[in-house]
């Protein structure tokens, strides 16, 4: 009996997994600049204390910066916007007391960082591209298709 709730449960989770991705709340990441590879990151270990310049972004049970409130994932949220060659600066703080979360930007960031519960990421890089990007999470969690957001460099 035990066995088949697992499998059960396993399988439920694969189908809603599954559903995700179709309906575009789970992408895999996919931009490629014409250069074919992205500027270096620099990730560094914080307190959640925001230095000035820095984006703020809060990971708990709301998502990024209360996303779920904001409609994601059909509206992705944050939505931060930048200059091409502007330096970028995000502080990332996981204040979900239970659960790792991850960050990640597709081209800019595809490799993320997963974040446990009470830690902090300071993450830096140069806006090379103009486009659209994703931030999402890159980590299973239970409300990972909520967090999305977009990196916006015109």
């Amino acid at each position: 009996m035990k066995y088949r709730l697992l499998i059960a449960g396993v399988g439920i989770i694969c189908v809603i997994a599954v559903a995700a991705f179709i309906t575009g709340a789970i992408q895999l990441p996919s931009s490629v600049s014409p250069t074919g590879y992205a500027p270096p990151v620099r990730v560094s270990k914080s307190s959640c204390v925001r230095p000035p310049g820095y984006i703020l972004i809060i990971a708990d049970l709301s998502g990024f910066n209360n996303s779920i409130g904001h409609g994601a994932p059909l509206h992705p949220w944050p939505i931060v916007q930048v200059r091409k060659g502007q330096v970028v600066h995000f502080l990332v703080c996981n204040l979900d007391p239970t659960q790792a979360h991850g960050f990640a930007i597709t081209y800019y960031f595809d490799r993320g960082v997963p974040i446990s519960p009470g830690q902090a990421y300071m993450i830096v890089f140069t806006a090379s591209e103009k486009g659209t990007f994703t931030i999402y999470c890159n980590i299973f969690c239970t409300i990972h298709i909520y967090m999305r957001g977009q990196l916006v460099v015109t």
